[in-house]
């Protein structure tokens, strides 16, 4: 894991974004070097940040701002052409599915620590982000800032605006969150996951900038970059495939059997990757639960053994862990209390 951290992956535009951004509370560059960053480390436009080195930066930032909501700033001033080129392939993209499907694919070019994907909830499509390693103390910030800068992008494309669009953030409401609520879409907390979600019919609206041929060379030019930077295993990502299936439950030995490996090699590479099977599985288990429990008439005993838990009890408490709910209160939470009594 500290190899992966150790990795140049994070796009320097970020760092300058994180730098503008603080600059603005009369922090100046005392803020790179508390990050341990060298005067020059910016000069370079192609040049790339470590993990690491972002997580510094925006855990000194801050620090520096005195500001714990520094996110939900830099969210808010971020545009799609902070992301380069990715912004240019989304803003060619001809739908908003399509440059959501763009972004699940190359996320990783922009900031490998976080996975996206295109979840559809009955009338709701959402997409969903999650961590790909643990980022430690700067977790919460770094979702505010990216479902933030996700749900901005959201009218930049379709010509709409946000008044439809939701943002739901995992755990519970943080004291800073009061200070940017007018500045937010309607935000939930508590759901368990983290996501920015609107009407699925959005999926389908076209793109007053799409542009095949642009939208191809961005694509392609993504491909190079990932190639570049070294992110072509995909082994989470055929772990969390397997997970979200159910096809293989949520037991090691099951998945790596299903992967055609050893349990021993499926945990090595995940562990060169970054992360461990627990963490994947733990992820699956508590977003197919909020699933059923939104989405589903099951009771609770028959969730927990569908997640492979071996008695309700054991998943009430690992439910109250993610969200702070038993899961008949999350459900009395959402208003679907009635219908599932």
């Amino acid at each position: 894991m500290t190899e992966w951290f150790d990795r140049p992956v994070v796009p320097v535009g970020y760092g300058l974004l994180i730098e503008e951004v603080a600059a603005s509370f009369g922090v100046g560059p005392e803020l790179r070097a508390a990050a341990g960053l060298p005067a020059t480390a910016f000069a370079d436009p192609q040049g790339r940040l470590t993990p690491l080195q972002a997580g510094h930066l925006l855990r000194h930032g801050m620090d520096l701002t005195g500001e714990p909501g520094l996110g939900y700033e830099i969210g808010l001033r971020s545009t799609v052409t902070s992301h380069g080129v990715m912004g240019f392939g989304l803003l060619t993209s001809a739908t908003l599915r399509e440059a959501i499907e763009l972004g699940v694919e190359y996320s990783a070019v922009r900031l490998p620590m976080l996975t996206l994907g295109l979840v559809l909830d009955g009338d709701q499509a959402a997409v969903d982000v999650r961590e790909t390693r643990p980022v430690g103390d700067v977790r919460q910030c770094l979702f505010e800032l990216f479902l933030t800068g996700l749900a901005r992008m959201t009218p930049v494309l379709t010509g709409h605006g946000q008044h439809d669009v939701e943002l739901w953030f995992d755990g519970p409401e943080p004291e800073h969150f009061a200070r940017y609520r007018a500045r937010l879409p309607p935000v939930r907390f508590g759901t368990g996951v983290n996501q920015v979600r609107f009407p699925v019919g959005r999926l389908e609206e076209p793109i007053d900038t799409a542009n095949a041929l642009a939208a191809r060379v961005a694509q392609a030019e993504l491909a190079e970059e990932r190639c570049r930077i070294g992110l072509t295993d995909d082994v989470v990502a055929r772990v969390q495939a397997l997970l979200g299936s159910r096809a293989a439950g949520f037991g090691l030995d099951a998945v790596a059997a299903a992967m055609h490996m050893s349990t021993r090699t499926l945990k090595r590479r995940l562990h060169a990757a970054g992360t461990t099977f627990h963490d994947l599985s733990t992820d699956a288990r508590r977003t197919e639960a909020l699933h059923l429990l939104r989405g589903s008439a099951l009771a609770v005993d028959e969730i927990a053994r569908l997640l492979g838990y071996a008695d309700a009890s054991s998943f009430v408490r690992a439910f109250k862990r993610w969200t702070g709910r038993t899961p008949g209160g999350y459900r009395r939470a959402i208003g679907s209390a009635e219908r599932y009594r």
